[in-house]
C-alpha cells in the first residue's frame, strides 16, 4: 500500500519540461543535457533534484519525446534571471535549442508525495 509522505525539507515545487527531438539528435541531446545543462542548473540554490525520462516510443511525427522534472525549493525558480543565466551557459543554448522541435513546460506546487 502506498503511503503519503509530507516530510519537511522535501521540494515543495516542481517544474516539468518536455522536448521533442529528432532521433538523429538524440545522442548529442543527451550528452549536452546530462553533462552540460543539468550541472549548470544544479549550481542554482534551490534546485534540489532533477529526473529525466523518455517516452518508450517516438510520437506520431517520429520525434523522440524527453521530459525532465525539476524539484525546486522556490516557486517559479525556473523563471528567475539566475536560472536563465545558467541556462545560457555551455552548449545547451547554441547547439540544442535550435534542434528542439517543440517544448512544453508546466510548473506548480507539490500537493502530495507517495512511496510504496
Amino acid at each position: 500500500m502506498a503511503t503519503q509522505n509530507t516530510t519537511s525539507g522535501a521540494a515543495p515545487f516542481c517544474m516539468m519540461i518536455t522536448f521533442e527531438i529528432s532521433p538523429e539528435d538524440e545522442s548529442e541531446f543527451n550528452d549536452i543535457y546530462d553533462h552540460d545543462h543539468i550541472p549548470n542548473i544544479l549550481k542554482l540554490p534551490g534546485v534540489l533534484e532533477i529526473i529525466r525520462f523518455r517516452d518508450a516510443l517516438p510520437n506520431e511525427r517520429g520525434f523522440l519525446v524527453y521530459s525532465a522534472i525539476y524539484f525546486l525549493a522556490k516557486e517559479n525558480l525556473h523563471e528567475t534571471p539566475e536560472w536563465k543565466a545558467l541556462s545560457e551557459l555551455g552548449r545547451w543554448a547554441p547547439v540544442i535549442r535550435p534542434k528542439v522541435k517543440s517544448r512544453a513546460r508546466r510548473a506548480g506546487p507539490v500537493i502530495a508525495r507517495f512511496t510504496g
